[in-house]
């Protein structure tokens, strides 16, 4: 009899459960676990181990396609140099360089190849003394290239030595943010490292993995767009070294520095909802990446990074003890605030502030808005400098006239995307 009783209310309350309600996504966009939540996290772990065991245990003539746990090249010369644009219109080759150093010199730029020598490209500097300057055409970064490299309009990035050693230049005229005066610049550095490269497809934690994926609800189309919508993606911290001369005056240009390197079949901004990374380097010797990536069509909330300890071990980030939709969901991210984040078996505390903030548009549409923050950090007490960057989609006026009259002739009629 009490095991019958005990068997009926079992019953009900797994029917009461499968009838729960999912919970409704925080602002219509940030799904929240659901009833089969820890079910499809075991699943999508168990899915994440395997392929990066089978990526590892890969042979080099094996023909790689890239994507989850899996990675894209076996060569890294096949990775540092400019890959081949597919046929899609929004076709991306994309490399990135920031950094900054504790005296308060900044700098991030970048050129994004895209379909018939267009470059998404811009740089920022901020030099002490000098205040910040900016690329001519921002905020807009429609750029024309004419080779198959990464540079347009005066600014370069070269690879010299795979996973080693970079050439970074600029030479042309920059706009003086405060004056809005252009200044002659010319930039001759060299990014270096000896630290190993953090490769998104198989280096970050299957914990953070799973657990953005799992939130999310699945279905054939969702698994499609997760294929459709990925990118190979690696990053590497190192120092950048060399001069920067401007209006006539040469200075010193020594930074601690990140850069990155993507590419895949396409990149589209409209996917995105928003993101937030903080790049930094701690007096003690730390590097620091970490962020959350909202791209509702595959993860609305994806907590990602990595850590390289003093001693140059490196470690993916498992958690971010933040709701990115706490704060700047109203498109303005805050200047002073405090989260935490997990990784190398511990907890960590950032407090971030910062000290200049310009913005800037990507995209035919200007698909995306993008806040380039110059920033100083405190981690565990901890003092640090770096960039962070926030990224939303611009849901507001789209590329002015005055720019579109300015492009060449051939681009009125080209498919755009």
């Amino acid at each position: 009899m009490i095991i019958t009783i005990l068997t009926v209310v079992l019953i009900g309350l797994v029917i009461k459960w499968l009838l729960k309600p999912e919970p409704s996504p925080i602002f219509g966009i940030y799904s929240q676990p659901g009833k089969f939540y820890y079910l499809k996290f075991v699943a999508f772990y168990l899915l994440v181990t395997l392929r990066k065991r089978q990526s590892r245990r890969a042979r080099a003539d094996q023909k790689l396609t890239g994507g989850i746990g899996m990675k894209s090249k076996f060569d890294i010369k096949e990775m540092e140099t400019t890959q081949t644009l597919s046929d899609h219109p929004k076709a991306i080759d994309a490399v990135y360089f920031q950094g900054a150093n504790r005296d308060g010199l900044y700098f991030i730029g970048a050129t994004a190849r895209r379909p018939h020598h267009v470059i998404n490209g811009f740089a920022f500097l901020k030099v002490p003394g000098e205040g910040l300057l900016t690329s001519p055409k921002l905020p807009d970064s429609t750029l024309f290239g004419t080779e198959d490299e990464f540079g347009a309009e005066g600014l370069k990035f070269e690879p010299l030595e795979p996973m080693r050693k970079w050439k970074m230049s600029y030479k042309g005229q920059m706009r003086r943010n405060m004056t809005d005066e252009l200044v002659d610049v010319e930039l001759d550095a060299i990014w270096s490292t000896n630290l190993i490269q953090f490769d998104f497809d198989t280096d970050m934690s299957s914990t953070a993995i799973a657990r953005a994926f799992a939130r999310e609800p699945w279905s054939r189309e969702y698994f499609e767009m997760l294929k459709e919508a990925h990118q190979t993606h690696y990053e590497q911290m190192g120092a950048t070294n060399g001069t920067v001369k401007i209006a006539g005056k040469t200075y010193p240009f020594n930074i601690d520095s990140m850069r990155d390197h993507s590419y895949g079949n396409k990149r589209e901004w409209k996917l995105l909802h928003r993101y937030g990374f903080h790049t930094m380097k701690l007096q003690d010797g730390t590097r620091i990446n970490v962020g959350i990536v909202s791209q509702p069509c595959t993860s609305s909330v994806l907590e990602l990074g990595y850590v390289y300890l003093a001693d140059g071990r490196l470690f993916p980030v498992d958690e971010v003890g933040l709701n990115i939709w706490d704060i700047g969901e109203n498109g303005s991210p805050p200047t002073d605030y405090h989260f935490t984040f997990k990784a190398a078996n511990r907890w960590w505390s950032v407090q971030v502030n910062v000290v200049d903030a310009p913005i800037f548009y990507i995209g035919w549409e200007w698909e995306a808005k993008i806040h380039e923050r110059m920033c100083t950090f405190q981690v565990d007490g901890v003092p640090g400098w770096g960039i962070s960057e926030f990224m939303y989609r611009n849901m507001g006026p789209v590329r002015p006239e005055e720019y579109n009259e300015k492009d060449p002739e051939w681009t009125r009629t080209i498919n755009k995307g």
